[in-house]
């Protein structure tokens, strides 16, 4: 009975030290697998060192500037200085030989001034600035009564013949008074012309024009040469005021020329050419 009891407290004893071990082992386990986790977790980064580029200096981009690759610098060409003249040399120059006439001019400042100059061997007029060519020459100033011209290496002058008369005309504007033109129109002209309404079209383009914010007429932009347009004695520049007495302040009321012009009967229309008011009475035959 009592050698029963022992071997009974051997396996228990042994029973016990083997489930403490088992139990270590398990715990052990346990506890490196948790550990080599919080390693994987916590493993260190590597960034890479930021480049730092450097920044090129300010006369790295003169070459821009030089070439005006924006258009945002305006360059005067030393030939356009060289080309400048005094007011006391102007009296000097020699009276221009081209066949040309000067029928009239508006001063101010070089934006503003303009001049209606006719070449004599065409009888055509136009309303020239500053800048503009005709014929074989650039016009270089405008003052009152007379154009400077630059003709090949040479500066010469254009005078209105009626400048003399007219020195008590106020400064600004040594244009003719208000005139009025009769221009006959061949009837086959004009049917020619209103075949093709759009082609019509494209020989002038017009603007409204603006008096003090509100509309005043339409402003002939571009007109092109030989065109039917011209045949009707218009030039660029010119501001339709009214047609047949009516003012022109719409798209409507522009159209109504075209009507006007297809009826065939007389047409009057009044413009406005530098400056100064001028009429245009058709005839159509």
């Amino acid at each position: 009975m009592k050698r029963n009891l022992y071997h009974v407290i051997l396996n228990l004893a042994a029973l016990s030290i083997l489930s403490y071990v088992g139990v270590d082992i398990f715990y052990r386990t346990l506890c490196l697998k948790l550990t080599q986790i919080s390693v994987l977790e916590m493993a260190e980064v590597t960034v890479p060192n930021a480049v730092h580029h450097k920044r090129p200096p300010l006369n790295s981009f003169d070459i821009i500037v030089e070439r005006n690759m924006f258009g945002s610098v305006d360059k005067v060409s030393p030939d356009a200085e060289t080309r400048s003249i005094k007011l006391e040399e102007i009296e000097t120059l020699e009276p221009t030989s081209l066949k040309i006439a000067l029928l009239g001019t508006v001063t101010g400042p070089e934006e503003n001034a303009c001049a209606v100059i006719e070449e004599i061997g065409r009888k055509t007029q136009g309303l020239y600035r500053t800048g503009d060519t005709i014929q074989n020459a650039v016009i270089k100033r405008i003052l009152r009564g007379k154009i400077v011209l630059r003709v090949g290496e040479k500066d010469e002058i254009l005078t209105m013949e009626e400048a003399e008369a007219s020195k008590g005309v106020r400064d600004g504007a040594s244009l003719p008074a208000h005139r009025e033109d009769v221009i006959t129109v061949g009837r086959t002209d004009v049917q020619e012309s209103l075949k093709n309404i759009n082609n019509l079209l494209t020989q002038a383009r017009i603007r409204p024009n603006l008096k003090d914010g509100k509309p005043d007429g339409f402003t002939l932009s571009y007109i092109k040469e030989n065109s039917f347009f011209t045949k009707l004695g218009l030039m660029r520049g010119d501001i339709v005021k009214k047609i047949n007495g009516k003012p022109i302040n719409t798209p409507e009321d522009a159209f109504s020329f075209y009507k006007a012009l297809e009826s065939g009967d007389p047409l009057s229309m009044e413009i406005n050419r530098g400056g100064q008011p001028k009429t245009i009475n058709y005839r159509f035959k």
